[in-house]
C-alpha cells in the first residue's frame, strides 16, 4: 500500500441518486423501453447525436416535446461548466518530482535485541583483536627463528665443511640450540645436568679458533650459566628466596644477578656470596667459573659446609679469596701449587670455625700475595715461622693479619727482614717473649692483649703511624704515636 494518499474526487450529476433503474432495450428481458432521460448523451454532453440512434434503429423524433427541452438545457448547463474546467486545466502546471527520503524504519524498540547486537559486535572485535595478536605472534616466531637459527644451521655446515672445525659433537650442537631458542624463556628447564659436562668438554682449540667466536661465545654462557645456576640449586629454600630476590635463576643474564660481576666480555670476574644467599655446600660446578678473579663467601656460621670442591683449584684466574663464617673444612694443602691458585693476592679466612688450626703449607709458594688475614680462628703451630722464612711472601706481604688466632710462642727475628710490610696485627693472642725490630716499613703495628709480652721496643717514629701494646709488659720509647703502652723508665 503506497504511503502516500492522493485526493481523488469524482463530479456525479445532481439527484443522481433517484434515476430510476433502467434495463437495456437489447435485452430479451427487456419489456420497457429504455428512459431517454439518462442516455448516452448524459453522459457525454459534447457528442451529438445522429438524426437516427444506430442500435435502436428508430428516429429522435420519436423523443417527447419535453425530453428535448430538458435535453437542451442539460447541455446548456454542462457546455457552461466544462469550459472554465478546461481552461483551468490547461492552465495547471506539471507537478514537481516527489522527492520521498528513505529513512530508517523507526521500528518497535527491543531493548534484548539492542543487548544482543552490542554483545555480538563486541564477541567480534575480540575475536578481531585475538586473531591480530596471534598472527604478531606468528610472525615474531618466525622472525626469531629466522635470526636464531639460520646462524646455527650456517655453522653446522660450515663444520661439515672445514675439517679442521669438525669437534663438536651433535650432543654439543643441541645444548647449543637449547640455550639459544629455549633458555632465555625458561632458565630453570635448560638441561644443565647434562650439558654442562658436554660443553666443558669442548677442546680448547675450537674454543680458541676466531672462526667460532659466536659458538665460543655461546658456550661460554651456557657453561656459566650452569655454574651459578648450581649454587641457587644447591641452597636450603631459605637460601634460594634471598637469590631470587636478586633475579638468580630467574633469566639467562647472569651477569645482573645479585653479587655477580663481569668482565667487559661477558665472563664472571667476581661472586659475592652473602647469608643467607649461600648454598649449602660449594658446589663443583663453580670451577667453571675460568675468570673467576674474586670470591666472597660470608655465611651462616654453619653453612656453607663441608670441604672445597676439587674443582676449586682450577680458578686459576682467582686474586681474591674470602672465606668468613662459614663451616668449610681445611684448605687443601695443595690450594696454591700450581696450577692451582697461584696467582692469589688477598687470602682473608674470617671466623671459620671448622677450618682447623692451620694453613695449607703451599701459601708460602705465593709470590704475589699481598695480605694474609686469618682472624678468630685457631692456628697452631704459629705459622710465623714458615711465614718469615718464606723468600716470596718476605718479598711481596704488605699486611699480616694474625688477630685472635690462638698465637703461642715468640715472634722470629726475621721479621724485620719483610721488605714491603706496611701491617703488622698480632692483638689478642698469647705470644711470649721480647718485642724483636720491626721492619722500617711498618706503618700499623698491633700487639695489644699479649700480656706475656715484656722487653723494651724502639720504634721507627719516621713511619709507623699507630701502634698499640696495651695490655702487655712492654716498654716503649721514643715513640709518640704507640697508645696505651708502658712507658719506659
Amino acid at each position: 500500500m503506497s504511503k502516500f494518499r492522493e485526493h481523488l474526487s469524482l463530479t456525479l450529476p445532481p439527484g443522481h441518486l433517484h434515476l430510476p433503474v433502467e434495463q437495456s432495450k437489447f435485452s430479451p428481458a427487456s419489456t420497457i423501453d429504455p428512459s431517454p432521460r439518462y442516455s448516452e448523451s448524459m453522459r457525454d454532453p459534447f457528442h451529438r447525436l445522429s438524426s437516427k440512434d444506430i442500435e435502436a434503429g428508430s428516429p429522435q423524433s420519436s423523443s417527447s416535446l419535453r425530453d428535448r427541452f430538458t435535453k437542451l438545457f442539460f447541455d446548456l448547463r454542462t457546455f457552461h461548466n466544462a469550459a472554465p474546467a478546461q481552461a483551468q486545466e490547461s492552465r495547471l502546471s506539471q507537478w514537481p518530482p516527489l522527492n520521498v527520503e528513505k529513512r530508517r524504519c523507526m521500528c518497535h524498540h527491543d531493548p534484548h535485541h539492542e543487548a544482543k547486537t552490542r554483545r555480538r559486535k563486541r564477541r567480534s572485535r575480540c575475536l578481531l583483536i585475538l586473531l591480530i595478536i596471534i598472527l604478531l605472534f606468528l610472525i615474531g616466531n618466525v622472525t626469531y627463528l629466522n635470526v636464531r637459527v639460520l646462524p646455527l644451521i650456517n655453522t653446522a655446515s660450515s663444520l661439515s665443511t672445514n675439517p679442521t672445525t669438525q669437534v663438536l659433537s651433535a650432543d654439543a650442537l643441541q645444548c647449543i640450540s637449547q640455550y639459544t631458542l629455549n633458555a632465555p624463556s625458561s632458565p630453570s628447564s635448560y638441561p644443565c645436568s647434562a650439558c654442562f659436562a658436554t660443553l666443558q668438554g669442548v677442546p680448547s682449540s675450537f674454543m680458541s679458533n676466531a672462526a667460532n667466536s659466536q659458538d665460543a661465545r655461546i658456550i661460554s654462557n651456557a657453561v656459566q650459566f650452569c655454574s651459578l645456576r648450581a649454587v641457587y640449586e644447591t641452597s636450603d629454600a631459605q637460601g634460594q628466596a634471598a637469590l631470587g630476590n636478586g633475579s638468580w635463576s630467574q633469566n639467562v643474564s647472569f651477569c645482573t644477578w645479585t653479587g655477580v660481576t663481569c668482565d667487559t666480555s661477558g665472563r664472571v670476574s667476581s661472586l659475592a656470596l652473602t647469608y643467607p644467599g649461600v648454598p649449602a655446600t660449594l658446589s663443583n660446578e663453580i670451577g667453571a667459573l675460568a675468570d673467576l678473579q674474586a670470591l666472597t663467601v660470608v655465611g651462616g656460621n654453619t653453612i656453607p659446609a663441608g670441604s672445597l670442591p676439587e674443582s676449586f683449584g682450577n680458578l686459576t684466574a682467582m686474586t681474591t679469596l674470602h672465606l668468613e663464617s662459614t663451616a668449610i673444612t681445611a684448605l687443601p694443602d695443595a690450594l696454591f701449587s700450581s696450577p692451582g691458585l697461584t696467582n692469589l693476592s688477598t687470602l682473608a679466612l674470617l671466623r671459620n670455625s671448622k677450618m682447623g688450626t692451620s694453613l695449607p703449607s703451599s701459601i708460602a709458594q705465593l709470590t704475589g700475595l699481598h695480605s694474609l688475614l686469618v682472624n678468630s680462628q685457631a692456628l697452631s703451630p704459629s705459622p710465623l715461622s714458615v711465614i718469615v722464612n718464606s723468600s716470596a711472601l718476605v718479598a711481596s706481604l704488605q699486611t699480616l693479619d694474625f688477630t685472635s688466632t690462638s698465637l703461642t710462642g715468640t715472634i722470629p727475628a726475621s721479621i724485620s727482614s719483610f721488605r714491603n710490610l706496611t701491617q703488622l696485627l698480632l692483638s689478642s693472642n698469647n705470644l711470649t717473649g721480647t718485642v724483636p725490630t720491626m721492619p722500617s716499613t711498618l706503618k700499623v703495628l698491633q700487639f695489644g692483649g699479649n700480656s706475656a709480652l715484656t722487653g723494651n721496643f724502639a720504634c721507627n717514629a719516621n713511619t709507623l703511624q699507630t701502634c698499640s701494646f696495651a695490655g702487655t709488659n712492654v716498654s716503649v720509647a721514643g715513640c709518640g704515636v704507640c697508645q696505651n703502652a708502658t712507658a719506659s723508665s
